[in-house]
């Protein structure tokens, strides 16, 4: 068997740094990422990798109040299953989309009459047509979330959220009345990309606040030479709406599964 620091990194000399793959990418290079299932194959020389078809385990990071899986090609039934048995019903499951449909038959076999079913949606990348976003720069008062910024006045599960993405990234939140009410943070980062998360209250939103935020950290980030993804699912039509208005273009898609209202925060904000 591969010891979990072997799995890893063949993975990540095959996985792209690329907007489809930047939640698993991301795992990978969390310190956190757990392989099973594997078949990873070595490479046939330094300069031959091996190929991504030939790839089919499970990974899955579990780190705090962090909870997500990835299928990586077809691995076995009994991994796949193995792979969720002890995650909450908010953990989602990525794969590729040409994958999907052995995936979600894998997630599905043998579950209890009465359990939750697994059910895919698409997932769209996108990347920003320009070297900034769309429209003029707002006046909102942006600024990084301090560690001990009160976050009381947030609901349950944002708060939940909001808590522990500041213990493991920047967040850059839009400051109305003292208060923070709009948030982004990369919920993945690669070598050289990271994955858009917005987050802002209800009685807030379509006052340029949630675009202040990502303008914000994307100027940030900037100074590590990453670049931003917008990954939304296609049900999700204010985000898809948000990343046109800014400039995101859609360049690819992967399929997300669930089994409940999801979140890769074990009990974090669900809408």
């Amino acid at each position: 068997m591969l010891k979990q620091d072997d799995a890893v990194e063949r993975l990540l000399r095959v996985v792209p740094d690329a907007p489809t793959w930047v939640d698993l990418r991301g795992m990978l290079l969390s310190g956190h990422a757990h392989v099973a299932g594997a078949t990873v194959p070595t490479s046939s020389g330094p300069d031959c990798p091996p190929s991504l078809d030939r790839l089919a385990c499970m990974v899955k990071v579990l780190r705090g109040a962090t909870s997500i899986v990835a299928a990586v090609g077809r691995p076995p039934g009994e991994a796949v299953r193995a792979a969720v048995s002890d995650v909450t019903d908010m953990t989602p499951v990525v794969t590729q989309t040409e994958n999907a449909e052995w995936v979600g038959a894998c997630l599905n076999e043998r579950l209890a009459p009465n359990a939750p079913r697994w059910t895919g949606e698409r997932m769209v990348g996108h990347r920003l047509r320009h070297s900034a976003p769309n429209g003029p720069r707002s006046a909102a008062d942006v600024r990084l979330l301090a560690t001990n910024q009160p976050l009381d006045h947030l609901p349950a599960g944002l708060r939940h959220e909001i808590t522990h993405a500041r213990a493991l990234a920047p967040v850059a939140a839009a400051i109305v009345d003292r208060r923070p009410v709009s948030f982004c943070y990369p919920v993945w980062r690669t070598e050289a990309l990271w994955d858009v998360s917005i987050d802002t209250l209800d009685g807030y939103r379509r006052r340029g606040l949630a675009g202040a935020a990502v303008r914000f950290m994307i100027d940030y980030l900037r100074r590590d030479r990453l670049e931003p993804v917008w990954c939304a699912l296609e049900s999700n039509t204010a985000s898809l709406e948000l990343a046109a208005k800014l400039g995101f273009e859609p360049v690819g898609s992967f399929m997300v599964f669930s089994r409940g209202p999801w979140a890769i925060l074990t009990a974090g904000f669900t809408g």
